[in-house]
C-alpha cells in the first residue's frame, strides 16, 4: 500500500510539472436521468473505453473489457461471458446499475444475471463506468454503474470473424449494417463454446440483436431487440459442498425510445421488455454427471443425490417499465426533469409467495411481483468558474415501507479560464431492493430472509483533474478522487463461525474509504508509434472484518488495484495492446477440502493483444493471450480461474476502406 502511494505521489508530481495550455474535455455519461454533457465533465470518477479500445481488445465479452478499468472489480465466475459479478468501487454486484441506450436495466430475480447481454463487445460504441452511487442512476445504483452505447453503423457492409484458442474455444460471428441516412439497420449474431480449462467448466454461449434508428421531423426513434442463451458448468459456483453444478440461461430484451427538441427542450421517453429463464441444477445431469437410476433417483460415481435435493431451481423473471425525461438548457444552466417506471416479476419453483405462481399445473408454482419509480427533478448552475449541481430525487417501490429520498448535490471550480484544472465535490445518497434470490432462496445449505430491509448508502467525494499536453504529440489527464461510503443495512449472504448454513442478512452499518489515482494519455497523431496508456492505482479500507463469520460479498473487497494499459503501433499494419493488473482482495473464502477458511492470495495479470490490419486489405487477424504469466488464483470462494489462455482469429470486412 505505502508502494502504491509513493509511486501515485510521483506520478502527480510528473504530470503537474508537464502540465500544458490545451483543455482536453472528458464527456459525461450518457444517462437519460443525469445531466446532459458540458465542457466540464460531470465533477464524479468517470472512466470511458471508445470503439478503438474496445475493438483493440479483441475481446468477446464485457467483463473482459473491464478488467482493468480502476475502480472496477469483475469477479468471474466463468471466463468470457458465462458469468461475472461486477462490483465498483469495494460495492456488490447487486449495487452496479446497468443502463444500454438510454434504458434502465435490472434483473430482480438476482444480480448474477444483470450482465447476461445479448450484445457482442464489437457492436459496443463507447462503455462509460460511473463510479460513485447515485439516485440519478436509479435504484441499484448504491456504488456505480456501467453505461454501453450500441447502434448501427452509418455505412452499410458486412463482418464476419472466426477465432480458435485452447481449451477447445471457438467462437464465430457476423453483423450486417444497411439503410439510407436516416433509416439505419444493423442485425448481428454471435455463437461461442468452449470445451473448459477444467472438468465441468464447458460453455455454449448464442447471442443475436437487431439495432435501429429512424430520424423523422417528429424525432428519433430507436428500436432494439436480442436475446441470448448460454449453458455452461458451473463448477463450485455458489457452493465448494457440491461442486458439479450446472446452469442454463435463455434472455429476451427489447426496448424502443423516442428523442426530440421541442420549443427548447430536448425530451425522451422509451419502452422496454425484459424476460429472463434460468435453470440451476445443483447436481448437474448428464452423461459423466448425475444420471436417473430406476427408480429416478440422480446418482453418480459418487452416489446418489441427498435426498433433501428435489431437483432443478428452475425460475423465469420480467421486467417491463417505461420512461421519460426533459431538459432545458439556458445561458445559465440546465434544468432536468426525468422518471423511471418498471414492473418487476418472478415465478420459480424455489422463489416467492403460492399466490403469485401460476398454479398446481406448472413448474412455477411461486413467485412474486413489486413495482418500481424513480423521480427527479434538478438543475445545474454555471455561475463564473463554479458549476452547481444538485438533484432532488426519489425511489418509490411496492415492496418498501415508503418513499425513499436519495438526493445529490456536486460543485466544480475551474481553477483557470481554460478548465485545465478542476477541482469538485460531491454527496450522494442510494437505495436497493433485495433481489427475490434474496428474499427466499432456500436450497443447499442456504438461507434467504423475508426480513431483509433495503439497502442504503451516502456518499461524499472530493477530487481535481488536470489536463495538458505532453509536448505536440499527446493529451494528458491526470486526476485523483478520495471518497467515503457509508452503507447501511447491506445485505451480504454470510457463514457465521460453526454453522453449516449461508445465510442473506443486513449488516447495520459497514463503512468504505478509498482512493484512486488515474494518469492517461492519448496521441493526437492517429499514425503515432504509442497510440494511449493508462496507469491507475486504487485503494479501498472498510471499517468492518469479517472476523467471526465468512462474508461472500460486502467485505471481500479489493484492498489495492493497480492497471497499466497501452497501446502501441510498431509496424504501419500492426498494433500491440498490452494489459497489466495487480490484485490484493481482502477477506477469505472456506474451503471444505481443507476443513479452514483460506484467506485470498495477491495476484498480477498480464494480457497482450497483437493485431494486424492492413489497410490495402479486407482482413484483419489478431492474437490475444489472457494470463499469459499463468497465475493460479480465485476471484471467488473456490472457484479457479482459468490459467494462461491464447485465441486466434480472422476478421473479414466487406467495407474496409
Amino acid at each position: 500500500m505505502k508502494i502504491l502511494n509513493t509511486a501515485a505521489l510521483t506520478l502527480l508530481m510528473a504530470t503537474t510539472a508537464l502540465w500544458g495550455q490545451d483543455t482536453l474535455n472528458i464527456p459525461e455519461a450518457v444517462v437519460q436521468s443525469a445531466f446532459s454533457e458540458t465542457e466540464d465533465a460531470e465533477p464524479r470518477n468517470l472512466f470511458v473505453l471508445d470503439a478503438e479500445q474496445i475493438s483493440s481488445a479483441a475481446q468477446p465479452s464485457l467483463d473482459g473489457l473491464l478488467e482493468s478499468v480502476p475502480g472496477v472489480d469483475a469477479r468471474q465466475r466463468g471466463p468470457w461471458g458465462a458469468q461475472t459479478d461486477l462490483s465498483i468501487r469495494g460495492g456488490t454486484f447487486e449495487q452496479v446499475a446497468l443502463w444500454v441506450d438510454g434504458v434502465r436495466w435490472s434483473a430482480p430475480h438476482t444480480g448474477h444475471h444483470l450482465f447476461n447481454l445479448p450484445i457482442d463487445p464489437e457492436d459496443i460504441q463507447r462503455v462509460q463506468v460511473v463510479r460513485g452511487g447515485s439516485g440519478a442512476l436509479g435504484s441499484g445504483g448504491v456504488t456505480g454503474g456501467i453505461v454501453l452505447n450500441t447502434g448501427p453503423a452509418m455505412e452499410n457492409g458486412t463482418e464476419v470473424s472466426a477465432e480458435g484458442g485452447y481449451y477447445g474455444w471457438n467462437r464465430i460471428r457476423a453483423r450486417h449494417d444497411w439503410g439510407e441516412k436516416a433509416t439505419r439497420h444493423r442485425i448481428s449474431v454471435s455463437r461461442a463454446a468452449t470445451s473448459g480449462y477444467r472438468e465441468n467448466t464447458d460453455l455454449n454461449l448464442t447471442r443475436i440483436r437487431y439495432a435501429g434508428q429512424e430520424e423523422t421531423e417528429f424525432g428519433t426513434l430507436h428500436l432494439r431487440a436480442g436475446g441470448m442463451s448460454a449453458a455452461f458448468g458451473a463448477q463450485d459456483f455458489y457452493t465448494a459442498s457440491f461442486p458439479q453444478q450446472f446452469e442454463q440461461v435463455d434472455l429476451w430484451q427489447t426496448q424502443l425510445t423516442w428523442q426530440h427538441h421541442i420549443s427548447g427542450w430536448d425530451v425522451d421517453a422509451g419502452l422496454h421488455y425484459r424476460t429472463h429463464s434460468d435453470r440451476f441444477e445443483l447436481f448437474r445431469e448428464g452423461e459423466g454427471y448425475y444420471e436417473a437410476d430406476a427408480s429416478g433417483v440422480l446418482t453418480s460415481a459418487d452416489g446418489p443425490v441427498p435426498s433433501w435435493y428435489q431437483g432443478a431451481n428452475q425460475h423465469a423473471s420480467t421486467t417491463a417499465g417505461i420512461r421519460g425525461g426533459a431538459r432545458r438548457s439556458t445561458d445559465w444552466g440546465e434544468t432536468l426533469l426525468s422518471a423511471d417506471f418498471r414492473r418487476e416479476g418472478v415465478v420459480s419453483n424455489r422463489l416467492g409467495l403460492a399466490e403469485y405462481g401460476r398454479g398446481d399445473s406448472s413448474v412455477y408454482v411461486l413467485g412474486d411481483r413489486r413495482t418500481n419509480l424513480d423521480v427527479g427533478v434538478g438543475q445545474r448552475a454555471d455561475l463564473g468558474r463554479f458549476t452547481a449541481r444538485a438533484l432532488a430525487a426519489w425511489n418509490v417501490n411496492s415492496a418498501a415501507d415508503g418513499p425513499r429520498f436519495v438526493p445529490e448535490a456536486s460543485l466544480s471550480l475551474r481553477i483557470d479560464e481554460t478548465g485545465r484544472a478542476v477541482a469538485f465535490a460531491s454527496a450522494r445518497r442510494s437505495v436497493r431492493m433485495p433481489s427475490y434470490t434474496d428474499l427466499y432462496y432456500t436450497v443447499g445449505g442456504a438461507q434467504g430472509s423475508q426480513d431483509l430491509l433495503p439497502e442504503e448508502a451516502e456518499h461524499l467525494e472530493f477530487g481535481y483533474r488536470l489536463t495538458g499536453d505532453l509536448g505536440d504529440g499527446y493529451r494528458l489527464v491526470l486526476s485523483q478522487h478520495l471518497f467515503h461510503r457509508w452503507g447501511r443495512n447491506l445485505i451480504d449472504w454470510v457463514r457465521f463461525n460453526g454453522s453449516s448454513i449461508t445465510e442473506a442478512t443486513n449488516l447495520r452499518e459497514v463503512h468504505f474509504t478509498g482512493q484512486e489515482f488515474t494518469l492517461s494519455a492519448r496521441a493526437v497523431d492517429a499514425a503515432a508509434a504509442l497510440r494511449y496508456f493508462t496507469v491507475s492505482l486504487a485503494f479501498m479500507e472498510a471499517d468492518e472484518t469479517s472476523t467471526g463469520f465468512e462474508s461472500n460479498y460486502v467485505l471481500d473487497i479489493l484492498g489495492s488495484k493497480a492497471d497499466v494499459v497501452l497501446g502501441f503501433r510498431p509496424l504501419e499494419d500492426w498494433m500491440v495492446d498490452v494489459r497489466w493488473s495487480a490484485q490484493h482482495r481482502d477477506g477469505g473464502y472456506y474451503d471444505p477440502v481443507a476443513g479452514m477458511e483460506l484467506d485470498f492470495e495477491p495476484v498480477q495479470l498480464l494480457g497482450a493483444t497483437v493485431r494486424w490490419a492492413p489497410e490495402s486489405l479486407p482482413i484483419a487477424a489478431h492474437v490475444r493471450v489472457d494470463n499469459a504469466l499463468d497465475a493460479q488464483y480465485v476471484d471467488i470462494g473456490n472457484v479457479d480461474q482459468p490459467g494462461r489462455w491464447v485465441r486466434a482469429g480472422l476478421t473479414w470486412t466487406s467495407n474496409k476502406k
